[in-house]
């Protein structure tokens, strides 16, 4: 069913006659032919070769993807590494960029607006098309969109960059090599976009799951303006604009709860599923992913977790994060379903659900035959036990599908967004906030953890008062930085857990301004994975394994404080650790485009024609 489904779309958005096939130029193209734009297969075929640049998924083949340990192997095109966090701990640091590169087809920088332009190009020509009025205003709302998404990550990455709402011509220099505009200007032009498309996109167009309707604007509005909205909070310290954008994400998200957008969505009941099914059609909770069918694409997300050394893996940090059965940290006190960590059996006792439906049930230890990771703890988040073996689970064929847009996600974006307006004294939070968010979540079946109750500035579980010890209080070596609230803190930590490895973490951790979180020498969980005591782990091992003999002198790994039994430290020498600096929170402007700013002004005589560097670089 999903090989005749996906084939399909595939003819639907290829065919509207034999003529138009053959016609049809490339897909990456726009072609300013204004009769090209009177039919609305030809839109939809442009648009459809949008989706892969802002929708990538699993990626396809060998090719890295923007989830779990992504390395930073595919450039800045995702905004992001996934591994600049507190998620990973690492043989290697992956380091944030050092040096501001030349020109922006290096791996450090993606400063372009060819997209944008593509994008103008096919606006203006569905504008000025013989399309019917509600086709018209559907594919106008589409660009506008992609349009919002493309300058959010230009915004997200630069900071201040130049706003274009229409193509222009390869000889209007001063256009061309105009200043920056502010973010605060641009990301309201991204708003004007995205309430254009959220009025005007079809409620359903094409195959559910796997085509842009309103639902997926309004997902993605809140996604958008929950980060700027955070940003504008505690980086630019712009309360104003915190609150206009923070009520966007919270109305936009809301939308989307409650149906209003055109559909209704809900909680699946597999947390695992979600991220290993080879077929996400028709699950309740997937409001966008992307389809993989063998021999037409796939990938290798599962074959990266279950096939090769993960020289990045889950961090103690990320561990410690989840909570107890009972809804408690594990350092609370009294909390005595927490079995300490000196075992892997210890570890998983008595936790939520999410945490072994993310790691391994046995340590995997560098010396051992076999996979290893270099934390100790594997990470499988993405692999279907099912397939194991399989040609759909194996090499560079995997054919589980990618969600790209969830409803979990969604709910998240409401909750925090409703927490920090409130803590702005913009909004009261109440119990239903919750009990239709992250209690929802709580509910899925195969998570099943107790529900949070709003008491006051507190929050409660079974009548018991949360208080974790590891709540940030503030970070005395960073300068102005932030206590955060105890509902804050839980939000955020229910995020982090909920949606770990799906590439979000480093961006959610640079729109608090807790980029430290990341650092290796302030934050020292981040370069520590398993305890390990050498001598119980070997015998452990032999027992289970008969015919098989290792020792401890086989076991190559580093622990803290150099004897037999510790954390495992990967990472020893200080220079080798990851450390952040201010500058880290933006990209750095290539300094090929500084210099070719300088030559149009000199040449055109036009002194205002400047690209000024961001901070620190």
């Amino acid at each position: 069913m999903k090989a005749k489904i996906f084939s399909a779309i595939l003819l639907a958005a290829a065919f509207s006659s034999c003529s138009d096939f053959l016609d049809r130029p490339p897909m990456d193209e726009v072609v300013n032919n204004p009769e090209f734009y009177n039919n609305e297969n030809n839109v939809r075929s442009t648009v459809d070769g949008w989706y892969d640049i802002y929708f990538i998924g699993y990626s396809s083949g060998w090719t890295r993807s923007p989830f779990f340990e992504s390395q930073g192997s595919q450039g800045a095109n995702y905004a992001m590494y996934s591994e600049w966090c507190d998620d990973f701990v690492q043989e290697k640091a992956t380091f944030f960029t050092t040096v501001a590169p030349s020109e922006p087809d290096e791996a450090t920088s993606d400063w372009s607006f060819d997209n944008v332009r593509r994008i103008n190009i096919l606006i203006a020509g569905v504008e000025n098309s013989a399309l019917e009025q509600e086709a018209k205003e559907h594919w106008l709302g589409v660009g506008r969109f992609f349009r919002g998404m493309e300058y959010s990550r230009l915004v997200r990455m630069f900071g201040d960059v130049p706003f274009y709402d229409k193509e222009v011509s390869n000889t209007d220099v001063e256009q061309l090599y105009k200043p920056r505009d502010s973010r605060e200007y641009v990301m309201d032009k991204v708003l004007e976009d995205f309430e254009y498309a959220s009025q005007y996109v079809r409620t359903t167009d094409g195959t559910d799951g796997l085509t842009v309707n309103r639902s997926v604007v309004d997902a993605y509005m809140s996604k958008v303006f929950l980060f700027e909205g955070t940003w504008q909070k505690y980086r630019e310290k712009n309360n104003d604009y915190a609150a206009k954008y923070l009520e966007v994400a919270k109305d936009a998200a809301a939308r989307v709860m409650d149906g209003t957008s055109g559909k209704n969505y809900s909680i699946s009941d597999d947390y695992k599923a979600l991220t290993t099914s080879l077929d996400l059609a028709g699950n309740p909770e997937i409001l966008l992913y992307r389809s993989y069918v063998a021999g037409v694409l796939t990938h290798a997300e599962m074959s990266w977790q279950l096939e090769y050394v993960q020289t990045s893996s889950p961090s103690k940090s990320l561990i410690d994060s989840y909570l107890t059965k009972n809804g408690l940290s594990i350092s609370q006190s009294g909390n005595t379903d927490y079995k300490g960590d000196k075992n892997i059996k210890d570890v998983l006792e008595n936790r939520d659900p999410r945490l072994s439906a993310n790691i391994a049930d046995s340590l995997c230890l560098n010396g051992v035959v076999g996979l290893y990771a270099i934390g100790g703890y594997l990470g499988n988040r993405f692999v279907n036990e099912s397939l194991i073996g399989t040609a759909d689970g194996s090499s560079n064929t995997n054919t589980t599908d990618a969600p790209i847009m969830k409803l979990n996600e969604v709910m998240l974006n409401y909750i925090e967004a409703a927490a920090e307006l409130a803590d702005m004294g913009q909004y009261t939070l109440t119990q239903g906030d919750f009990d239709n968010t992250i209690d929802k979540i709580r509910a899925r079946a195969s998570v099943n953890m107790p529900a949070l109750t709003l008491s006051g500035s507190r929050l409660m579980v079974n009548g018991v008062a949360i208080d974790d010890p590891a709540r940030d209080k503030g970070n005395p070596e960073v300068a102005g930085d932030y206590e955060v609230s105890p509902i804050l803190w839980e939000i955020r930590r229910e995020r982090r857990v909920e949606l770990v490895y799906e590439g979000i973490r480093f961006d959610d951790i640079r729109r608090w301004g807790k980029l430290w979180y990341s650092d290796m020498v302030l934050n020292e969980d981040v370069n520590k994975g398993a305890y390990v005591d050498k001598g119980a782990y070997v015998a452990e091992y032999n027992a289970a394994h008969p015919g098989t003999t290792i020792t401890v002198d086989q076991l190559s790994i580093n622990l803290e404080g150099g004897g037999n039994a510790g954390y495992i430290v990967p990472i020893q020498a200080q220079s080798l650790k990851r450390t952040y600096s201010e500058k880290d929170y933006l990209y750095p402007i290539p300094t090929g485009q500084i210099s070719l700013y300088k030559s149009k002004s000199a040449q055109v005589g036009n002194p205002d024609l400047v690209l000024e560097q961001n901070p620190g670089w």
